[in-house]
């Protein structure tokens, strides 16, 4: 209770709101209710271990980045909290600045994952926006085929190929085909499997003739 207090006082002092718990069982009563945000987790709390949170609640620990604290002589349970999800650990006794370069650590990356998590879901819900044959046309363009190919893959003419990719390009909000591609990669969009001969419709000759007149 002591440790715990000491450390809440030393995290509040330094610009950061805090609630401690005695047990994994208390937090995990918690836990929904909170806010997402960073996690020192000791090893040796009784009953449920640290570790043992770690490996039986995964998935309610995905809106915290966790950081172990390890006592002496807990260096391979330390590593096993790392592949159990845990961002970093840090072994007893510690520097009070070392600890909180921690939490900075953990407060940072637990900002990208949930940025990159808001982007990804963005990402499928305009992809899922697409018509079916809208989505052909991303998942050929994710291939790098260019409208030619395109058009003989799907038995269209190259004029209704480049109305469904404006129309494509419209619903998912992208000014240009990289960004189109990019939101697909986030969206995870399967890329249409073309035969080798398909995959290019210039030859080399004139793929340096557009590069010399600037038109690649």
């Amino acid at each position: 209770d002591a440790f715990r207090s000491s450390l809440i006082a030393l995290l509040t002092s330094a610009g950061y709101s805090c609630q401690g718990y005695a047990l994994a069982t208390d937090f995990i009563a918690e836990a929904a209710t909170l806010a997402p945000g960073s996690l020192l987790l000791d090893l040796r709390i009784p009953q449920m271990t640290g570790l043992d949170l770690l490996e039986s609640h995964a998935a309610l620990l995905e809106r915290f980045a966790v950081v172990v604290i390890s006592g002496h002589g807990d260096i391979e349970r330390a590593v096993r909290s790392i592949k159990a999800g845990a961002l970093d650990f840090i072994e007893q006794p510690f520097a009070s600045d070392d600890l909180l370069t921690l939490v900075k650590a953990a407060h940072h990356a637990l900002t990208r994952r949930t940025t990159d998590g808001a982007d990804r879901r963005d990402a499928t819900t305009k992809v899922a926006s697409l018509s079916p044959r809208e989505a052909e046309v991303l998942r050929l363009l994710v291939a790098d085929a260019p409208n030619k190919i395109v058009a003989r893959t799907l038995e269209l003419s190259v004029r209704m190929v480049k109305m469904h990719r404006a129309n494509m390009l419209a619903k998912l909000g992208a000014r240009s085909i990289a960004k189109a591609i990019h939101l697909a990669m986030l969206a995870e969009i399967v890329p249409w499997l073309l035969p080798p001969d398909r995959r290019y419709e210039k030859t080399v000759i004139t793929r340096l003739l557009d590069e010399a007149v600037g038109h690649p």
